[in-house]
């Protein structure tokens, strides 16, 4: 049997030593710039009659997102991550937190399943296929819960384990390394036994360096950063380099 190896900071990717593959969900298992411009759509649509409440709305999905880059620089663990995400959000637009709350849990929880479907990465699907027909374990890691979003693009079935930065256990946004450190447990692998494959370098490589764990972005050219993870264009291009397939 060959062993394919894809060269990274850690040392290869060799499936001799492969046991699991752990993906990040926003941005690397679908679109999300297209998703984020259908959002924006829909948001004004729905508030044509109502410009200043559709302005409110965007203004606090903006800060929402503001405050998770905040809360991104705080190594400390935060007892209810969402909550304080909520606070500084509530804090920067002066809205009440019942209407920011109303908010966020349509327009980033609900609304855009319907999307997900056509905004997924071309031959995701294939890749997980042949990943577990390898017996390989598979895990999600995300800072937002990934079960409804997993479901709505008809993915939830591949994966054994599915950990969001919510989680007890974990209470911490990327790049802290503690959501990897959960999910590996929960997978039953060591980290030289698995790949964390994302999309963002400066927050999943980042993640993945201080884990412990070889990191691969996906979307971007072939190629080994020179500061230590390996680029892949597309999940064909994956498939190929670490599956021979």
């Amino acid at each position: 049997m060959h062993h394919h190896v894809v060269k990274s900071h850690t040392g290869p990717i060799d499936t001799s030593q492969l046991k699991a593959l752990i993906l990040d969900l926003d941005g690397t298992l679908y679109r999300q710039t297209p998703l984020r411009w259908r959002m924006l759509w829909c948001v004004l649509r729905t508030h044509v009659g109502h410009p200043v409440r559709g302005l409110s709305t965007l203004r606090v999905l903006r800060a929402y997102r503001r405050a998770q880059e905040a809360l991104r620089a705080s190594p400390l663990a935060h007892r209810d991550l969402a909550e304080i995400q909520l606070q500084l959000a509530c804090q920067w637009t002066g809205l009440g937190p019942a209407l920011a709350r109303s908010c966020i849990a349509r327009w980033m929880e609900q609304e855009p399943l319907i999307f997900l479907p056509r905004v997924r990465y071309q031959g995701v699907e294939d890749f997980l296929q042949v990943a577990t027909a390898r017996g390989w374990r598979l895990g999600v890691f995300s800072d937002y819960p990934a079960t409804a979003k997993l479901r709505a693009m008809d993915l939830l079935r591949f994966f054994d384990v599915i950990v969001s930065a919510q989680d007890p256990e974990v209470r911490r946004f990327k790049p802290s390394p503690r959501g990897l450190e959960v999910t590996l447990e929960r997978l039953r692998v060591e980290k030289h036994q698995a790949v964390y494959i994302a999309d963002r370098p400066d927050i999943d490589a980042t993640a993945a360096t201080a884990a412990g764990i070889p990191c691969v972005i996906i979307g971007r050219r072939n190629t080994v950063d020179p500061r230590g993870w390996v680029e892949i264009s597309s999940y064909k291009a994956l498939q190929a380099a670490i599956c021979g397939e």
